[in-house]
């Protein structure tokens, strides 16, 4: 393994640690909002929107950053039959071009959102009254460790690009 490839892997492994940290804060964070939100309509009769507005973001992020996390473990959506049945060196081609729309994707998305950064500097939260530049921050964060992700997952699966699942067609069937 060259050292490019190992510094992808440890960083990927190191972000990875802490981003799934940041994931279960957030649903702790987002489970608490939502029950004190349901009972303050419904046991004081007093809706509180502030914890509406915090279980939000809290989803909100949430989504954004185990996005990244489902793409280091192989968990999107993809369908990989017919790059499975290639030969090495064609699925290879196959995973390089995959992993580059998704880079070139989320490159898109860093850059398409500095303007909606710029404008909510000027713009807050109604409930919490957060600046929502910070909020819209998070969408350049999370694509930079999806971009790394990708990377690291290209890289890791250079020798068997597209593996075949370990079991038979016709015990699914069963």
């Amino acid at each position: 393994m060259s050292w490019l490839a190992n510094f992808v892997h440890k960083l990927s492994r190191a972000l990875r640690l802490v981003v799934s940290g940041i994931v279960v804060a957030l649903l702790g964070v987002m489970l608490v909002s939502v029950l004190v939100q349901v009972a303050g309509r419904y046991l004081f009769n007093y809706p509180i929107s502030s914890a509406s507005e915090i279980a939000t973001f809290a989803q909100i992020l949430l989504v954004l950053f185990g996005s990244g996390i489902a793409l280091a473990r192989g968990q999107h959506v993809a369908i990989d039959m017919l790059p499975a049945l290639l030969p090495r060196n064609a699925a290879r081609v196959v995973l390089v071009a995959i992993n580059a729309v998704i880079i070139a994707f989320l490159a898109v998305l860093c850059y398409g959102t500095q303007p909606l950064i710029a404008f909510g500097k000027f713009q807050t939260s109604p409930a919490l009254g957060l600046p929502m530049m910070y909020i819209y921050m998070t969408m350049p964060v999370a694509g930079i460790y999806m971009m790394i992700e990708a990377l690291d997952a290209c890289i890791r699966r250079w020798n068997d690009p597209f593996p075949r699942p370990d079991v038979p067609a016709l015990d699914e069937a069963a």
